[in-house]
């Protein structure tokens, strides 16, 4: 049996450049992995072959349409796996937030076949097994506070530890990636790089990273879902440190010295909400 963690990401940064051939956008982003995460339990399934997939709570109609069932299904063909195995995903990542949870978990499959099924892959070779499949797999194999350009898969490591209190809030929607990505147009493209909050980072300069919280989506996802800007203007109310939605949204997350300040701000927020205080892994 193997044990993989799947962690959520937010992200403190994120610039949409421009609009690439293939269909995706290249983006400035500065990620993080938060210590909020899935459990994924991988099996060898004794009676057959087969790949089995079980999950805490329903994500899926077909499992045949989950990245987790896709991706064990590809490695089992490209390396020929004679093995069958049974995947169990204990889900505690909001789906459709902005924290790339469907991503961590591609990421922890590959990770735990790699080891089930002794294949001998290395960081790097997962990593561009997972870019086939999402943009944010390559960070979320990593895990690591990093500068991701690219369509997300040009990772440069920043390694610093970032100690922040955060209060990390989904409404009760989910909002498409894809969605808000299509509504992008060149007049929401600003020139504006993360180069001084990864100087901020480096310098463990608190104020500069707080005055460099960015995301160019934000706009985007207000106007699909009011909800996530009201949300947002709800935050601001408390004076918090800083507020910024995480991704294409729905997750927006506040950070603040004063964790009995987000512990109070946690307890009167609508309770339909999820609502959890973290930190950065």
């Amino acid at each position: 049996m193997v044990k993989e963690k799947a962690y959520a990401k937010i992200n403190l940064f994120l610039n949409v450049l421009n609009k690439r051939p293939d269909g995706y956008h290249d983006l400035d982003m500065i990620m993080a992995p938060l210590k909020l995460h899935d459990t994924l339990t991988f099996k060898r399934n004794k009676k057959n072959q087969s790949i089995e997939l079980s999950c805490s709570r329903k994500i899926m109609d077909q499992k045949q349409d989950n990245l987790v069932y896709k991706i064990a299904k590809s490695l089992k063909e490209t390396f020929d796996v004679k093995k069958g195995v049974h995947i169990h995903l204990d889900k505690q990542i909001p789906m459709g937030a902005g924290l790339a949870g469907g991503s961590a978990d591609a990421a922890a499959t590959l990770r735990g076949l790699n080891k089930l099924w002794k294949l001998g892959l290395s960081t790097k070779e997962l990593s561009k097994i997972g870019e086939q499949f999402g943009a944010d797999i390559p960070f979320c194999i990593y895990n690591q506070l990093c500068i991701a350009r690219g369509k997300g898969e040009e990772l440069l490591f920043l390694n610093q530890k970032l100690h922040l209190n955060i209060l990390l809030v989904t409404p009760n929607i989910e909002v498409s990636t894809k969605a808000v990505f299509k509504q992008v147009t060149e007049s929401d493209l600003i020139e504006k790089t993360s180069h001084h909050m990864a100087n901020a980072i480096y310098n463990k300069n608190y104020e500069l990273i707080l005055r460099e919280l960015f995301n160019s989506l934000e706009k985007i996802t207000f106007k699909l879902k009011p909800k996530v800007k009201k949300l947002k203007e709800e935050f601001k109310s408390y004076n918090l440190d800083g507020v910024l939605m995480s991704g294409s949204g729905a997750s927006v997350f506040a950070i603040d010295k004063s964790k009995k300040k987000l512990k109070n701000m946690c307890e009167e927020i609508d309770n339909s909400y999820y609502k959890l205080i973290t930190k950065i892994k």
